[in-house]
C-alpha cells in the first residue's frame, strides 16, 4: 500500500472535504456537518493519498441528540472507489477512533447500511440495533443480543439501518 497520508481538516482543504462527503455521503446534513467542524476539529479528518484527498470522516458526541448516549458517532466515512478494498477504510476509521479517543468518548457508534456492516464487523463493532424510518423518525425494530441473532435475525424493513458499536 502507497504510503497514506491522514490530516485534520484545515480551512483551504474545506471546499475539497466537502465535496468528496457530498459524492460519496449524499444524506449528510452539511449544516450539521459545518456546526460540528468547529467543535470536534479533531474528528474531522481527510486522507491524502499521492497529493490527492481520497477519504474523508467526520462525527461527534451522540449526546447532541440523544443525551443518555455517551457514544462518539461516526456520522460520514468514505474513500473514492478507484482506492476501495486496499486498506485505506480502515486507516481511516482507526485515526476517527483516535480522535474520538482524545475527546474521551467511551465508544464509537455508526449507523450503517447492510453493503458497509461486514467493514465495520471486521473492524470490531458489534450490532446493537436494527431502525427503520416511521412517521419521519427512528424506530428500532430489533436489538441484537449477539453476533448470531445479528446474523440470523430477519429484517422485515430491508429500508432500514443497523447501528453498530465499538468500545474504546
Amino acid at each position: 500500500m502507497p504510503h497514506a497520508n491522514i490530516v485534520k481538516l484545515v480551512p483551504h482543504d474545506t471546499d475539497r472535504f466537502y465535496a468528496l462527503a457530498a459524492e460519496y455521503l449524499p444524506d449528510s446534513d452539511p449544516e450539521r456537518m459545518h456546526r460540528f467542524a468547529d467543535i470536534y476539529p479533531e474528528a474531522y479528518r481527510a486522507l491524502w493519498l499521492d497529493g490527492q484527498m481520497i477519504g474523508v470522516c467526520y462525527g461527534w458526541f451522540r449526546r447532541h441528540f440523544v443525551p443518555e448516549d455517551p457514544s462518539f458517532t461516526l456520522d460520514g466515512i468514505c474513500i473514492r472507489y478507484d482506492h476501495w478494498r486496499q486498506g485505506y477504510g480502515t486507516l481511516l476509521l482507526r485515526a476517527f477512533e483516535d480522535a474520538a479517543r482524545a475527546y474521551g468518548a467511551p465508544s464509537v457508534s455508526v449507523g450503517s447500511g447492510v453493503e458497509s456492516e461486514p467493514f465495520y464487523i471486521a473492524c470490531g463493532y458489534t450490532p446493537k440495533e436494527y431502525k427503520v424510518w416511521t412517521d419521519g423518525a427512528t424506530q428500532i425494530e430489533h436489538t441484537y443480543t449477539d453476533l448470531e441473532d445479528y446474523r440470523t435475525y430477519t429484517r422485515r424493513n430491508p429500508d432500514g439501518f443497523v447501528v453498530l458499536e465499538k468500545s474504546l
